[in-house]
């Protein structure tokens, strides 16, 4: 293979790459728009759901439960 298909099979990748990124931080905006969540839900999620943390689903499950124990208190 020639260096110049090489370099251009090498921008294509990156090019997929940079398309992947826009498309991740798309899905990750919607999830937001609907959960709205605080500081460090936000946080917590976006190392879950984009950086693929997975011991972080322990955070979200108790920040959430939390966050919806504190509004039912509020109703009460």
């Amino acid at each position: 293979m020639e260096v110049n298909d090489e370099l251009q099979l090498i921008r294509e990748a990156r090019e997929k790459i940079v398309n992947m990124e826009i498309e991740k931080k798309k899905i990750y905006d919607e999830l937001v728009a609907k959960i709205k969540p605080n500081g460090r839900l936000d946080s917590s999620m976006w190392d879950y759901v984009v950086n693929g943390v997975n011991c972080y689903f322990y955070d979200i499950d108790a920040l959430l439960k939390n966050r919806r124990k504190n509004l039912d208190e509020d109703y009460h």
